[in-house]
């Protein structure tokens, strides 16, 4: 598999890993107690004030009476409610569907419940003066079963009360699941997120260790002993110093250049008489913060197609700008048109800075090459500008 396969293969493992649905987990969908509480208190409170101002308004005797009653079965159906919310709690079906259904089916024997409470104190217990009434109409027509006949009626009539409950408890539930879900897959893009900017920064190693290596076996044969060892001290503190770095750190553009000026320390010792480098940066933009090594591969680019080949003095000129609030970063560098025109490379170097830039900034960022007008080569990015400590 090649290079290029590779890379396509790791792009698609990677859209399917951010694609995938986070895992399932039933403490998501539980509601925090305080708000379950709170909205049981709040529900059964209202139906209190409303009933109550009801009776008041119509004129209705006896009202002080009955607001004793209601108050008994307030309380119950608070309680009621309060053991609906202990077993929904227990009971986390996946689906949302399966979840509602369950909800508004345990509701049926707490309603039952609460209709028995509700018997109790208005028939047995406090009867009011219609309630002989009442008893007496349905005794009539179901001798046998009239307290179940109340039981059934006012059950029905207080069912749509629990389940309406019910109902916004699942829906509070769901919520909190969806928060929790975004939550992980934004946990899960950022880790993606963190290995890919990791990995696309240890491309740049390799690669440059590579050219260097290669470098630094043509001096040997040539006999070249002291430029040999240059090299490999200008090689051990450029690696002391790169390695040593976070790939996810941003560092100061003046530090990124410092970086840089070790590596073309290493390529002086090539090219003593072809290489000239002109680094043109405001003061103010010394502190602006970048990807560390975001211009290595850029730098042996223009070594490799614009220093190596040509016969001549070359010059690698790196312009830094600021422009609409972003940092703008332009390196250029000469072409000896007499020069052979070397084999072209596999655009990995700077596929690998667009792919830095894109990953941590997305489409605020970006990086594009080609001929300059002078007849050179010239790769422009540009990021969001940003200070250190800002």
């Amino acid at each position: 598999m090649n290079m290029s396969d590779r890379k396509l293969a790791q792009s698609d493992r990677r859209a399917r890993f951010l694609a995938a649905a986070p895992d399932w987990r039933a403490s998501d969908a539980r509601v925090n107690p305080r708000v379950a509480i709170g909205s049981i208190i709040a529900m059964w409170l209202l139906y209190f004030l409303i009933t109550t101002g009801l009776a008041m308004l119509t004129g209705a005797s006896d009202q002080w009476d009955y607001v004793g009653r209601r108050g008994i079965v307030v309380v119950a159906g608070i309680l009621c409610t309060f053991l609906l919310y202990q077993l929904l709690q227990r009971v986390q079906p996946r689906s949302f569907g399966a979840r509602l259904a369950a909800a508004l089916g345990t509701a049926i024997p707490l309603v039952i419940l609460y209709a028995c409470v509700n018997l109790l104190v208005f028939f047995y217990w406090f009867p009011g003066p219609d309630a002989k009434t009442i008893v007496a109409e349905v005794q009539e027509k179901f001798p046998v079963a009239w307290e179940t006949v109340l039981i059934l009626d006012s059950s029905i009539r207080w069912y749509f009360f629990f389940a309406v409950w019910a109902a916004l408890y699942v829906a509070f539930g769901y919520a909190n699941e969806m928060r929790a879900v975004e939550r992980r897959a934004n946990n899960y893009r950022l880790e993606a997120q963190t290995a890919q900017l990791r990995a696309l920064h240890y491309q740049v190693n390799p690669h440059f260790l590579f050219n260097t290596l290669n470098s630094l076996s043509t001096l040997v044969m040539r006999g070249s002993k002291t430029e040999a060892e240059t090299m490999i001290m200008n090689l051990s503190s450029f690696l002391r110093s790169s390695l040593a770095i976070d790939p996810e750190q941003l560092v100061s553009l003046d530090e990124e250049i410092a970086l840089q000026r070790l590596y073309l320390n290493i390529e002086q010792t090539r090219f003593p008489d072809r290489l000239h480098v002109e680094v043109s940066m405001p003061k103010e933009l010394e502190h602006a913060r970048v990807p560390v090594l975001i211009l290595q591969p850029i730098i042996e680019n223009a070594i490799k197609y614009g220093v190596a080949p040509s016969k001549g003095t070359i010059a690698i000129r790196l312009t830094a700008s600021a422009e609409y609030g972003l940092l703008v970063l332009r390196i250029e560098n000469d072409i000896d048109p007499d020069a052979p025109v070397p084999e072209p490379g596999t655009g990995l170097g700077l596929g690998n800075v667009r792919e830095r830039l894109m990953t941590r900034y997305g489409p605020t960022a970006g990086c594009e090459w080609g001929p300059s007008d002078d007849g050179g080569f010239a790769v422009s990015l540009w990021l969001p500008f940003a200070r250190e400590g800002g």
